[in-house]
């Protein structure tokens, strides 16, 4: 879908101008061994069904995780990751990313990524979810002409009352 490609771009252009100490902004990607660091990688991480926006597009409630990594031998690699996480939470905070069919972010979560065995990495996990409204809007009437909508306030609607009726502009 278009549209996930123009949400992943403009995520990664936002995060990119709103945290210029990072090395690597990137999407869909896993680390590499050589990844400049520090560096964030972002994408969908899962999909289900959205409240319906009632104009055919497909609403979706999108989930989407960022993994900020910061080699384990930096100065207070620890405290590095942590303040990059919540510089990012801060950023996300009802972010749009410049899109028509993205509402506001929300659920924003950050979390250490505890591991077991020895990384190169100290990491930290932001989550959120975003509503997205995928496809093409769909009318399937024809277009009125301008002026064609009045409003009629009850009890004074119907027939005898078309006088009653006005356009929405005149009830402001």
């Amino acid at each position: 879908m278009i549209e996930l490609t123009q949400l992943h771009a403009a995520v990664s252009a936002t995060l990119k101008a709103g945290m210029p100490q990072l090395a690597t902004v990137e999407a869909l990607a896993s680390p590499a061994a050589d990844i400049p660091l520090p560096a964030l990688l972002h994408g969908l991480s899962g999909l289900q069904s959205g409240r319906d926006a009632g104009d055919g597009r497909c609403a979706v409630l999108a989930t989407f995780v960022a993994r900020l990594l910061v080699g384990a031998d930096a100065t207070q690699a620890s405290m590095q990751a942590a303040t990059l996480a919540a510089q990012l939470t801060v950023l996300l905070r009802k972010q749009f990313w410049g899109l028509g069919f993205v509402e506001a972010s929300a659920n924003v979560q950050a979390s250490a990524v505890v591991s077991v065995e020895p990384s190169p990495y100290v990491a930290w996990q932001v989550q959120w979810q975003q509503p997205l409204y995928l496809g093409e809007a769909q009318w399937p009437w024809p277009d009125e002409p301008p002026g064609s909508l009045l409003v009629g306030l009850s009890p004074d609607t119907g027939a005898g009352h078309e006088a009653d009726y006005h356009k929405p502009e005149d009830l402001v």
